[in-house]
């Protein structure tokens, strides 16, 4: 079942992303512990941690930021960003293929990006984006 989303109205924002914030710090604390797994070389190292980086940036500025929406579009909710987070946190938690993991990382660090520009066009393009890529072996 397709939910119906409202309209955004001048002054919506999208408050408490904190748990979308824990869901985020949490899994880029798992990927530097993966950077320092035993037979991962210097290249591989860098790339995760290069993405946990990306990641906690990402996540940090979602709690450090007023996200306001655009009028008009349509009204995302912190519930719809958590509920995309913890699906994309779940597809990256059971691959062990590194270079798959950074890919959906990556895919989760795009999103979040669009999340940061409170249009919610944006947010729903990139939310249908993320979750093709997290279908994508």
């Amino acid at each position: 079942m397709t939910e119906r989303l409202e309209v955004s109205q001048a002054g919506n924002t999208i408050d408490s992303l904190q748990e979308s914030f824990d869901v985020l710090r949490a899994r880029a604390r798992a990927l530097d512990e993966e950077a320092l797994a035993p037979g991962l070389d210097l290249q591989g190292m860098q790339a995760v941690s290069r993405e946990a980086t990306r990641l906690r940036d990402a996540a940090g500025a979602l709690v450090s930021r007023q996200i306001e929406l655009v009028a008009g579009e349509v009204k995302v909710t912190a519930a719809h960003i958590l509920a995309a987070v913890k699906a994309a946190d779940e597809v990256i938690a059971r691959i062990a293929e590194v270079r798959a993991k950074l890919k959906k990382v990556g895919a989760l660090v795009d999103f979040l990006g669009a999340v940061l520009t409170g249009n919610g066009k944006v947010i729903l393009q990139a939310a249908v984006t993320l979750k093709g890529q997290l279908a994508d072996g």
